[in-house]
């Protein structure tokens, strides 16, 4: 048996071979210097779906639009600033040899709590017993699967109305305490007022950096993981009772199909383990963080991590990228292990925060608050936008990412960076998510 690794067919190296899904529209996991979107998933969020039933057998026809606790004072949490009244619903109807999928907001109340598919991290809550059955047959189909993500998505940014998150379970996270993380101690940094965003899809060959105020940014001591979370650990998280938080159409992570892992998520090939998890949405990466007992960090936080109290104008210094910090120029089609480029870490030992994946973090994006210093002069534990849901502006409902992946000009790795993609964008290879843990939490490991 053989797993697909990117477009090049290899032979299963360790003990397990992966139970993988025949896609033939799998060519490849590779990155362009734009971080290339993963193949099944295309670029955008705006699919128009059309399945037709042909001879009992679905036939998927797609039209792509390729557009694009106790809270202690002064502490960060990761605030909901999210309508929680309401939730996603999703009705399934076979009309006319065609199956028809709607996601509208509801009211809490009007949900069954016996009536749900889990996907991708999402709990989703279903109208009636017809569409829970329909749904959970379609979306074995990873192709499928796809669709019914995409649908929510729309929903998202059309309504601001979130979906649920499947209940996080298992105790193995909790017993990681701060191991392989460093110690951040608080303290304070500048924002500079001049930056780079890049949450239109990239930065063009004209673009301008965005201006704003300078101002100070204190934030409060912090652990934060050395490396990226890699797809072994992501495994660990699967098989401890979260089998519900997969991503079906990830190549590099599948279910066991023979040896003493046999059935089991297990990464597609023993080289992938060292690498970071990628494919993985914004509420997939909160609950990994939920069950090691952490959360993402602020954008904040990060920043702070990477710049330091000096304010380096890369993780590392002030010195250019180059082939010892990072993937600079692009050389590698594919991602490097998570302790590639010690040169490339900080001061302080935390490694990749600019080249190899972007990672999540727990802010609502706006490109308006950041650029304003508060009124105190000293911005203390920012949390990001007040409110998620913008339906007046381009981005409407996006969350943050900072770091990169695969590029070839210097300012897509500086500390100051900003991204932004909708929550639910896994489409691309290359954003993938680290953990920071609070100093006042660490007697409630």
């Amino acid at each position: 048996m053989f797993d697909r690794i990117g477009s090049t067919p290899r032979r299963s190296s360790g003990p397990d071979r992966v139970q993988r899904f025949d896609c033939p529209s799998a060519a490849g996991l590779g990155h362009s210097a734009a971080c290339m979107r993963h193949v099944l998933v295309v670029v955008a969020l705006h699919v128009f779906v059309v399945v037709a039933l042909t001879l009992g057998r679905p036939t998927i026809v797609t039209a792509i639009d390729t557009a694009a606790c106790v809270r202690r004072p002064g502490l960060p949490v990761q605030v909901t600033k999210i309508d929680t009244a309401r939730t996603l619903m999703l009705s399934a109807r076979v009309e006319q040899g065609t199956v028809n999928v709607t996601v509208d907001p509801v009211s809490r109340g009007n949900v069954n709590d016996r009536r749900f598919i889990d996907l991708a991290g999402l709990r989703l809550w279903t109208a009636d017993d017809d569409s829970q059955r329909l749904l959970r047959d379609f979306v074995r189909d990873p192709a499928r699967a796809i669709i019914v993500r995409n649908r929510v998505a729309q929903a998202i940014m059309r309504t601001g109305v979130e979906p649920d998150m499947i209940p996080v379970r298992g105790d193995e996270g909790k017993t990681l305490g701060t191991q392989n993380m460093v110690l951040i101690k608080g303290g304070e940094f500048t924002r500079p007022g001049v930056y780079w965003d890049a949450s239109g899809g990239g930065l063009g060959p004209d673009d301008k950096p965005f201006r704003g105020d300078r101002y100070r940014v204190r934030v409060s001591s912090f652990w934060i993981d050395r490396y990226k979370v890699t797809n072994e650990q992501y495994c660990r998280f699967l098989n401890d009772g979260n089998a519900g938080y997969w991503t079906p159409w990830n190549l590099r992570i599948g279910r066991a199909a023979e040896g003493r892992n046999r059935g089991k998520f297990v990464p597609a090939d023993a080289s992938l383990a060292r690498h970071p998890v990628v494919l993985v949405n914004w509420y997939q990466a909160r609950g990994y963080a939920e069950w090691a007992g952490k959360r993402l960090p602020t954008e904040a936080e990060w920043e702070f991590a990477a710049t330091g109290p000096e304010g380096r104008t890369y993780p590392w210094g002030n010195e250019p990228p180059d082939r010892t910090r990072a993937d600079y120029p692009v050389q590698h089609k594919y991602l490097d292990p998570v302790d590639a480029y010690p040169a490339g870490a900080t001061p302080d030992g935390v490694f990749q925060m600019a080249g190899n994946s972007g990672e999540w973090c727990a802010d609502y994006y706006d490109n308006v608050s950041y650029r304003k210093a508060p009124p105190e002069g000293v911005a203390i534990n920012p949390t990001g936008a007040r409110v998620a849901f913008q339906p007046d502006t381009w981005y409407r409902y996006r969350v943050m990412f900072k770091g990169w992946c695969k590029a070839n000009r210097p300012e897509y790795f500086t500390c100051f960076k900003r991204n932004s993609r909708p929550p639910l964008a896994d489409a691309s290879a290359g954003i993938s998510f680290r953990c920071v843990k609070s100093v006042e939490s660490e007697g409630k490991k």
